[in-house]
């Protein structure tokens, strides 16, 4: 009938538990609309593949600029569907960026993945740099580091 003190104390630690773990599964599929949220640019001209490596992390993109040239504002595209502007990035500079922050054209984040994800992380195939002049850049996607 009447659970003990012990009995009501596990019970309570479990209901919050799994209020815990359904708060941050939602928070996975939570939409923040952002300003720089937009479809991926088809019609650009792919000019070059450039010396500039990527590598995905667990929950960041890491990419260093090995080029002799330097790039002004940009944005960064991930699998031709999320991006994200960078301030710019000069000769052999290395950028982290948490992927949580790269959004598709409906602001929806990249899957980075994580201990209490829901669904399995995206894995990283495509990286670009679209740069004013209208022109998308190849970066060369070195490894994924997905644990």
């Amino acid at each position: 009938m009447f659970l003990s003190m012990i009995e009501r104390t596990r019970f309570g630690a479990l209901v919050c538990l799994i209020l815990v773990l359904g708060g941050c599964a939602l928070n996975d599929r939570r939409i923040d609309p952002v300003d720089y949220a937009r479809a991926y640019p088809e019609s650009l001209d792919r000019v070059t593949t450039l010396d500039v490596q990527v590598i995905r992390r667990p929950q960041s993109i890491e990419l260093t600029n090995a080029t002799a040239r330097a790039f002004g504002p940009s944005t960064l595209w991930l699998n031709a569907a999320f991006s994200r502007p960078i301030d710019g990035l000069a000769v052999g500079e290395t950028l982290t960026i948490p992927l949580g922050e790269f959004r598709n054209e409906f602001s929806e984040r990249f899957r980075a993945g994580g201990f209490f994800a829901t669904v399995d992380p995206t894995k990283l195939v495509l990286a670009e740099l679209e740069t004013d002049d209208g022109a998308l850049y190849g970066l060369i996607v070195v490894e994924n580091v997905l644990e």
